[in-house]
């Protein structure tokens, strides 16, 4: 049966949806390719009408998840007050919210060891993904000249996916609160009033 490319275009979109969800909350490596096709409610046979392998699908999904972040913290930061908009991204970021919610978070901090694995020419591609991500947020990162602004960044939003990460460890809600708390005041006071 032959599907027209706008159903073909919805299902391609259904799967990368699910399958950023999944993946951020259960690992890449566990959920399987006929996990998310189930949840889709599609065939695994299927699949392969959509994506050539399952690191093809990885990428999109991670490359959609950097997206949706980039204009969610694009979103806090121009709300913000004049000059607030590193505070906003920072307060967003490190927030119990994002912090309990692992499946509509943070890629980095919910599969960072994953990607680590994955081979180079995976690597590379989630690469490009989280460039265009820091690129759309340097703006508001301080510093005189961009490579100022690109160490800072780096540092920063590597430190808040390690801060995020260990978060998520802790099972006392207070203690995590308190955590994340802290951490915000950190790193407000570092990169915003600093």
């Amino acid at each position: 049966m032959r599907y027209s490319p706008e159903h073909k275009a919805k299902n391609h979109e259904n799967i990368l949806s699910v399958a950023a969800r999944t993946f951020r909350e259960h690992g890449a490596d566990v959920s399987g390719i006929g996990t998310v096709m189930k949840k889709v409610g599609l065939t695994k046979g299927g699949f392969y009408r959509h994506f050539e392998s399952k690191d093809d699908l990885f990428v999109e999904a991670v490359a959609r998840v950097f997206d949706e972040m980039g204009d969610g913290m694009l979103e806090v930061a121009k709300s913000a007050p004049e000059g607030q908009g590193l505070r906003a991204i920072i307060e967003r970021y490190l927030s119990v919210r994002h912090a309990n919610s692992p499946g509509m978070g943070c890629v980095i901090a919910a599969l960072g060891p994953e990607l680590a694995r994955k081979p180079r020419s995976v690597r590379k591609r989630i690469e490009a993904s989280l460039d265009a991500y820091r690129e759309r947020l340097l703006p508001f990162v301080p510093g005189q000249t961009r490579e100022e602004k690109l160490a800072k960044s780096m540092l920063l939003f590597s430190s808040m996916a390690g801060v995020l990460t260990r978060a998520r460890i802790i099972s006392d809600p207070q203690t995590r609160e308190w955590m994340l708390l802290e951490a915000r005041k950190f790193f407000i006071k570092s990169y915003v009033e600093g």
